[in-house]
Parts: structure tokens; C-alpha cells; sequence
């Protein structure tokens, strides 16, 4: 992929929000905080996977959640169960999903939209079903304890800015090669996909190859979420890779707009923000439970959907590029005028 792509990379933009996350455990040092934002990261690089799956290549997966947990499970049972270095344990954590997400999407290549969601959610239900079955590897629904932490140049990483400073580092090292991805050759092909594959095919366009590389690389970036939350949590359980789960990513994408590096992005992060208001509202009020979490996910992306169908990014960006847009036409007419006038 030539480097080409990679100036079209509006780095002030994410110049802005690297220096928004160094700053912010030194303006907010509170613990909670801090571990719900390293959660955010986490989420952040499903959530780019997803929406470069969704919103590029124009294939809805229901399976992420599944790739996230083989991610987790594989370090959790080659570190706990085999001793092996949670770095070593990384390289399979993203091999193993995009093996079965390779084998996954050959036999599935002819499918798309609704059919491809509905494979998908069968892969993430046969993925939870080994998880809590395997008993002998998973140690079933009790899940797997004592997930070791992550030795780094001498400190062992554990929850805290320590941690959060890892977690993000991995996230915007995922955001710049999704832009370079984007706004690169391979990225307008997938746009030429998403938007046509027939007039794409008839272009050229190697669609099955596309997809299939997108597909593969999304579930490597859910590998090492997953990764990432199996040695941030003590123990691991099937319940955290759940049909919810993948739901959830699944909205944080349409929230924020599937056709957006930053719609994955700021998807993530107000799906977490809403977990976190309700759970502090819940210490004060006794009918704000979790119930009352899923009621407000699901009000959101019902009001983002009617009101902004495209999700909150690309139609804010729009409206404010068409403001400007006009402001200029504005000026430009004020001084056509002016210019008639002195003559």
C-alpha cells in the first residue's frame, strides 16, 4: 500500500485527539474513570474493524463478539494453562481469528448482506457454544482465572494509566491504518463495492478478494481487543462474548456512521459514556438499573437512525461543510457586489 494514501490522512484531526487522551488521566486521575476509557479502547478497535466490514466493504457480520473472544481465550489459555509470554500469546490471539475468519469467509463468499449477518450469527453462536462446552481448555461457563499481566520494559501493566496509555496506544496505532486503508487504492475499491459490486466486478474490481481481506482484518483487530481485555481482567468468562456483544459493537457502528473512521470512533465512545452516566445515576437512583441502560442504546440509535440514517459523524460533517460552504458563497457574493458597486 503506497504512502500516497496516508497524506490524505487528516492528522490535525487526530493530532487533536492523541493529545485529548494523554491529557486526559491527568485532568480526571479518578481510577473508575480511567478503566472505563481503557475500556473505550478496547471497544474503539472492534468498533474500526467492524465499520471498515460495514461501511466500506458493505457486509453486515453479527460475529464480532466471536473473533473478540477467540482473541481472549487464546491468550488466556496458552498464558494460563501453557506459561507462554502474553507477547508470543499475541501473535496467535490475532492468527487464530483470522484463520476462522478466512475459512468463514471462503465458504461464505457468495454470501451478502442479511445472509452474510445471518452466517455470522450462527458463527458467534457455534464460537459460545465451545466456549462454555470445552470445558477442558475454556473451563466452561466458570471461564478461565489468574489471566497474567503484560511485562513491558521491566513494569507489569495492570489497571490504571499504565494500561490505559497501553490500550490506546494500540488503538490509534489501528486508527492510522484504517485511514491509510481508507483513503488509499484498496480503500476506494471497497467504496466502489459498497456501493455497487456489480458495476465494481464489471470495472475490474476483484470483489471477492476485497471483501475477503477486510473481512480477515477485522477479525484480527477484534483478536487483539480481545487480547487486550484478557490480560486487563483477571479472569475471562463466555458471557462477555455474547450475541449482546456483538450487538453492541454493531450499534456503537451505526451510532457513530459505518462510513467513518471517526463514526467508529466517537460510536465507541458514547455507547461507554451511556454505561457510564447510567451506572453513576444507578448509586443514587434505584430504578436506573441495567435494564435502563439497554432502554437508552436502543432510544439513541432509534432517533439516530430516523433523524441522521447515515449516523452522527457523516451527517454532522455534512451540515457543517454545507455552512461553510454557504458562508463562503456568501462572502464571495458580498464581494462581487462590492466590487459592481465602487465601479
Amino acid at each position: 500500500m503506497k504512502l500516497q494514501g496516508v497524506q490524505k490522512t487528516n492528522w490535525m484531526g487526530i493530532g487533536i485527539f492523541v493529545l485529548l487522551v494523554l491529557i486526559f488521566p491527568l485532568v480526571i486521575p479518578t481510577s473508575f474513570y480511567i478503566t472505563q476509557i481503557t475500556f473505550v479502547g478496547i471497544y474503539v478497535i472492534v468498533a474500526i474493524g467492524l465499520g471498515l466490514l460495514m461501511g466500506y466493504a458493505g457486509q453486515i457480520s453479527l460475529g464480532q463478539a466471536a473473533f473478540y473472544g477467540l482473541g481472549a481465550y487464546t491468550s488466556a489459555v496458552l498464558t494460563t494453562t501453557y506459561g507462554v509470554s502474553p507477547w508470543i500469546s499475541l501473535l496467535f490471539s490475532i492468527l487464530v481469528p483470522a484463520i476462522l475468519a478466512f475459512i468463514l469467509g471462503y465458504t461464505m463468499s457468495r454470501l451478502s448482506g442479511y445472509y452474510l449477518a445471518m452466517a455470522t450469527l450462527a458463527f458467534g453462536f457455534i464460537i459460545h457454544s465451545v466456549l462454555v462446552e470445552w470445558r477442558g481448555v475454556t473451563n466452561g461457563a466458570t471461564g478461565l482465572y489468574g489471566v497474567p499481566q503484560i511485562p513491558f520494559f521491566g513494569i507489569t501493566l495492570s489497571q490504571g494509566i499504565n494500561y490505559y496509555y497501553f490500550v490506546w496506544f494500540f488503538a490509534i496505532v489501528v486508527m492510522i491504518i484504517a485511514f491509510n486503508i481508507v483513503h488509499s487504492r484498496v480503500g476506494r475499491a471497497l467504496r466502489s463495492i459498497h456501493d455497487s459490486e456489480i458495476a465494481s466486478s464489471s470495472m475490474g474490481v476483484n470483489t471477492g478478494k476485497y471483501k475477503m481481506q477486510i473481512f480477515v482484518l477485522s477479525s484480527m483487530f477484534a483478536g487483539i481487543a480481545g487480547w487486550l481485555f484478557a490480560h486487563m481482567s483477571y479472569s475471562i468468562s463466555p458471557s462477555s462474548f455474547t450475541l449482546e456483544a456483538s450487538i453492541l459493537f454493531l450499534a456503537m457502528v451505526v451510532l457513530g456512521g459505518s462510513s467513518s473512521i471517526w463514526g467508529a470512533v466517537i460510536g465507541a465512545i458514547l455507547i461507554r459514556l451511556i454505561g457510564i452516566v447510567t451506572q453513576t445515576l444507578g448509586e443514587h437512583f434505584t430504578f436506573i438499573t441495567s435494564d435502563f441502560e439497554q432502554v437508552l442504546y436502543g432510544l439513541l440509535l432509534i432517533l439516530v437512525i430516523i433523524f441522521m440514517p447515515r449516523g452522527l459523524v457523516p451527517t454532522l460533517s455534512a451540515l457543517f461543510s454545507k455552512r461553510m460552504k454557504t458562508k463562503k458563497e456568501v462572502i464571495k457574493e458580498t464581494e462581487t457586489a462590492s466590487v459592481n458597486f465602487s465601479k
